[in-house]
């Protein structure tokens, strides 16, 4: 099973907790990151800051308006986090902690499920409780296309290798034919009697649909000489 280490990004840019949260902000948008890991001196992930952190600030009067229900049954502290968030300066207030992290060695696939359990859109990458890499929903969109494409060749390939071979199986001189196909290359081999057949049967591989090249390796062997009798006998 492939890993999260074999498509994160590694060394990741990364922001302390003491920097402000608008030189996180030009760091985010210079980059095109969506998220940033915060991280200690020692290197040690202790919250996550991204895109959505930004939303509810007092600056842009967006802040959220707890009602009456939030009043009533949320404790002092979500409050008072929720008043941090908003009005906050450091990345240390503001920042989404602690951070979900994962290990290099689990499988893609078990960080998927964790980012679509969680809603989250990166993780962070820890080895010995220091930050190593970061594996974003891109990272994996970009692995399972990866995949499918590699499906969908494997299937043509497939295809086109079963089809040729039921057409030299409908042919007299198509027995001694071998085929073989990668990424919809053809690969024929074989010893063949005449070279007409030689011909034909590169004919119907460039014939047959989903082929971009055909690289004919056919021998012709010909017919042995048969001995002549000298005049008189």
């Amino acid at each position: 099973m492939q890993t999260v280490r074999s498509i994160m990004t590694a060394d990741p840019i990364s922001v302390h907790p003491e920097a402000k949260i608008w030189e996180a902000a030009n760091t985010m948008l210079d980059c095109g990151f969506s998220g940033l890991p915060v991280i200690d001196n020692d290197e040690q992930v202790l919250g996550v800051i991204s895109e959505s952190d930004f939303l509810r600030r007092g600056e842009l009067r967006s802040q959220a308006s707890p009602g009456m229900w939030r009043r009533l049954f949320s404790s002092r502290g979500a409050l008072a986090e929720d008043y941090a968030k908003a009005f906050g300066k450091e990345v240390s207030e503001v920042m989404s902690s602690p951070a979900i992290t994962v290990e290099p060695w689990i499988t893609v696939e078990d960080a998927a499920n964790l980012m679509g359990d969680r809603g989250i859109k990166r993780l962070p990458v820890v080895e010995n409780e220091k930050l190593v890499g970061i594996v974003t929903r891109a990272d994996i969109m970009r692995t399972l296309i990866r995949q499918m494409s590699a499906s969908a060749v494997d299937r043509i390939d497939a295809d086109i290798k079963a089809g040729l071979e039921a057409e030299y199986d409908r042919q007299r001189w198509g027995d001694t034919i071998t085929v073989a196909v990668d990424a919809t290359v053809v690969t024929l081999e074989g010893r063949v009697l005449d070279a007409r057949e030689k011909t034909a049967a590169r004919v119907a591989a460039e014939n047959t649909l989903g082929v971009t090249k055909v690289i004919d390796q056919i021998l012709v062997v010909g017919l042995p000489e048969m001995p002549v009798s000298p005049p008189g006998f």
